[in-house]
Formats: structure tokens, C-alpha cells, sequence
């Protein structure tokens, strides 16, 4: 088990308020997609040397999609050649501190997992533990994972995807950043094989049910199913989840099956 001491949260008191989408709202929510507006630290398009690895990256289990050519480092021609591989593939977004996913990769050697993380301390304090841990079959990034999904795996190649209390995004100006979108779930849509999971959870009851609402509104996922939890199995709660624990707070697990 992993020996993680307590961290200590706020319970946010804003409003978080959503309808079902006009067809003009999905049509803009894909026109921001297309554009990469909302892309948390930019679009990774436009940044200066984005084609290259940070030097703390190099050598290491660490990925950004447009540097996986980056000939300096084997990074990319190992993680490629692992994605090739016949291990089945799980991808977590938003790790955190890694709780969660460290624990999940320790206990299943045989399954490759994908972190991502748009901070980047948070990022590299992960990829210390990594290492401390003597982990072969999990990598992290920085990217955020709307951008680089799609660009580092072929489709049909991913067994679950973990989505662990993810920023609400309270205020309406910043609503663009959300995770959840049309285009996001046609995302998880491609990127999960048949019978593949999509497992979330959220303190915020509101943002589940827009979650349950966007995903259940996309043909190639099965209505949540409670049953699907058994899949977990034993894990490691992120450090949210530990935090609603100690103080009575809700949480809203989702879960969906890929459909064949």
C-alpha cells in the first residue's frame, strides 16, 4: 500500500448549474474542440518548442504527444512499442497525487497505464514515486489528455479509463475548461475497446449528472450500470475521496460500458 499522509481540502460553495444542450451548444461545443479552445495550458500547437521533452523528462517513463519523436530521449520509441504490445491499456486523467493510479499499476503488472496530470510538479512529483516504486508499466505526461489522446493511441485500444474527481470548473467563464463535452465522450468513445469502462467519480452531484447526461446521450456507451464497479477491485482512494471520507461528504460514482 502506498504511505500518503492527508491533505487537507475546502468544501467550494458556488453553484454549478446545467441544461440539456440546444444543437446550436453542441455544435459550438465541437467548433471550441476544433479550435482547442479550452485546452488547459494551451494548445500544445502553439507553444514554443513543443516538439521537445523538458530536460527532467528525458530517459524517463514520461510522454507529451508531440514530442514522441523527440531524438534526443528513447521515450517515445519505448512507450510506442509498449502501446504495440498485448497488454491491455488503462489511462487515468487527472491523477493527482497518484494515489489511485500507482496503487492500480503496483497491483496489476501486466496491464500498461497512462496518467495524465496538467500540472507539472504534480507530474514530476509522480514520476519520482514511479520510480521509488520500481514501476515498469506506467507512464505519466503533462499533456492535457483531450489533445494527446487521440495522437499517442489507436482506437479500440484502451480497457478503462479513470476519471477520479475532476475539476468542476464553478464560474461560467471558465466552463470551456471542463472536461466533459460532446466531443470529450466521442473521445472515450473511440479510445475504449468494446466492453472497455469508463469509471468516474465526483463529490459534486450536479457534475455527475451532466456526466451521466453527456455520456448516456452518446449511442456507443450502455446506460451507467452500478454492477460495473465490481471491476475496480481493490484501489487506493485519490486523496479527494480519502478527504469526503474523513468529513461525511457525498460521492457519485458513474459507470459505463463500451458497447460492441
Amino acid at each position: 500500500m502506498l504511505d500518503y499522509g492527508p491533505t487537507h481540502f475546502s468544501q467550494g460553495r458556488m453553484d454549478f448549474a446545467w441544461e440539456e444542450l440546444s444543437d446550436s451548444e453542441r455544435a459550438q461545443a465541437y467548433a471550441d474542440w476544433e479550435a482547442g479552445r479550452g485546452l488547459l495550458g494551451g494548445d500544445p500547437r502553439y507553444r514554443p518548442n513543443s516538439h521537445l521533452l523538458p530536460p527532467w523528462g528525458l530517459e524517463q517513463p514520461f510522454f507529451r504527444a508531440l514530442a514522441l519523436d523527440d531524438a534526443r530521449a528513447t521515450n517515445g520509441a519505448r512507450l510506442r512499442a509498449m502501446i504495440a504490445g498485448n497488454a491491455p491499456v488503462e489511462v487515468e486523467i487527472g491523477f493527482g497525487r497518484g494515489d489511485f493510479l500507482l496503487d492500480r499499476a503496483a497491483r496489476a503488472s501486466g496491464t500498461l497505464f497512462l496518467g495524465y496530470e496538467t500540472k507539472t510538479k504534480a507530474t514530476r512529483l509522480a514520476l519520482a514515486r514511479v520510480a521509488r516504486f520500481e514501476l515498469q508499466n506506467l507512464w505519466l505526461s503533462d499533456d492535457d489528455a483531450r489533445f494527446s489522446l487521440p495522437r499517442v493511441l489507436p482506437a479500440a485500444r484502451v480497457a478503462a479509463v479513470h476519471i477520479l474527481f475532476p475539476d468542476p470548473w464553478w464560474k461560467s467563464e471558465h466552463r470551456i475548461k471542463r472536461l466533459f463535452s460532446p466531443p470529450f465522450v466521442d473521445l472515450l468513445a473511440r479510445a475504449l475497446r468494446p466492453g472497455g469502462l469508463l469509471h468516474f467519480k465526483s463529490d459534486v452531484e450536479e457534475y455527475s449528472a451532466l456526466v451521466r447526461y453527456l455520456v448516456e446521450q452518446q449511442p456507443a456507451f450502455a446506460p451507467h450500470d452500478p454492477a460495473l464497479a465490481e471491476r475496480i477491485g481493490p484501489y487506493a482512494p485519490t486523496h479527494r475521496e480519502q478527504w469526503c471520507a474523513r468529513n461525511g461528504k457525498g460521492v457519485w460514482g458513474l459507470y459505463f460500458a463500451r458497447r460492441s
